[in-house]
């Protein structure tokens, strides 16, 4: 073959790579980034090492992707925007601070019940989230859990008037603000990277996380009394950068999305997952207190009267969503009573 053969040859073959479907030519080069907060031992992390694993499987290989843990929500929220992770499972609360509306799913004392929440997330308040995440490039592939927040202390505060004047750790979220300014505690925003040293300098009193957070960290040793309030719902999402996902092939979409677990599966496995890690805790040295309905009504009557002003100040599509979700709650209500 000539000299000329062979150039030609070459540049042929240049352009059929150049050619080539993104997933095909590049997603065997490296592992699509999962950026979270969380990793094993928690049940979450085994939760998102296990969609990571289900991403591999289900295109045969030909995409990859992998845990990548990161103290920060808010940072994970911006990379996974702007496209330096392909993928993330982050909370409301880590998506609230850029986009204001996800903070309506974080309303302390939204919900009544689990089946009440499942229901309306599900079938009400699911559709607008994902077209609420596409407009900031985001693609919804599960509605996911991340489980119940509570409050805990240094001391038993099982009384929303034993906050008051106490120092609290709160996440950078309207709700956070407006539901401990109503309590009377005095709030202070920091990251958990920042919290933990606080808590155990006595800077701060006590914070919320999710139980099975606050027990990986050193906040259960800080901070021993754990008291279900229940007050907020951490759901969390694993979404896409739009942009990555839409340079995969419409098989390698579909694999995907069809191969991770399902929201209910994920509910079940955080649940389950908190009844004997309740009894590490006691053995432990710490303290876990349970509410009566009663004892939570108190507290939700110090909160609730500020739902329409929270909600009023997210704009956007936020009151649309807090609508769709009442009128999911009526619509369960009636169905329950039938």
């Amino acid at each position: 073959m000539s000299r000329t053969a062979h150039v030609v040859a070459a540049a042929i073959l240049a352009a059929g790579i150049a050619s080539l479907p993104h997933d095909l030519a590049s997603a065997q080069e490296r592992a699509w980034k999962i950026g979270t907060v969380v990793a094993p031992p928690s049940m979450l992390g085994i939760l998102v090492d296990e969609m990571a694993a289900s991403v591999g499987k289900a295109t045969g290989g030909k995409v990859t992707a992998e845990r990548f843990q990161q103290p920060n929500e808010q940072e994970i929220a911006q990379n996974v925007m702007r496209g330096r992770y392909e993928m993330a499972y982050i909370s409301a609360t880590g998506l609230a601070p850029a986009i204001p509306e996800m903070g309506v799913l974080n309303i302390p004392f939204l919900w009544s019940s689990e089946a009440e929440r499942d229901y309306v997330s599900d079938k009400h308040a699911a559709p607008i989230v994902a077209q609420i995440l596409q407009s900031k490039g985001l693609e919804l592939i599960r509605y996911g859990e991340a489980g119940w927040t509570s409050v805990f202390c240094k001391t038993a505060c099982t009384a929303p008037e034993n906050l008051k004047g106490m120092k609290f750790r709160i996440s950078p979220t309207a709700a956070d603000r407006m539901m401990y300014e109503r309590l009377g505690a005095n709030g202070v925003t920091m990251s958990l990277a920042d919290f933990y040293p606080a808590l155990q300098q006595g800077v701060v009193d006590g914070g919320n996380l999710t139980f099975s957070f606050y027990l990986i960290g050193p906040a259960a040793k800080s901070a021993p009394h754990y008291v279900f309030t229940q007050h907020s719902h951490q759901p969390a999402f694993l979404v896409a950068n739009r942009q990555a996902w839409s340079e995969l092939s419409a098989e390698h979409r579909q694999a995907i999305a069809g191969a991770i677990m399902p929201a209910s599966e994920m509910r079940k496995r955080v649940k389950d997952d908190e009844i004997p890690k309740m009894e590490l805790h006691k053995s432990r040295g710490g303290f876990v207190h349970a509410l009566s309905p009663e004892q939570k009504a108190a507290w939700a009557a110090v909160v609730v009267p500020g739902h329409d002003g929270l909600v009023a100040s997210y704009g956007g599509r936020a009151k649309e969503l807090f609508d769709a979700i009442q009128a999911g709650k009526k619509e369960f209500a009636a169905a329950k009573k039938n």
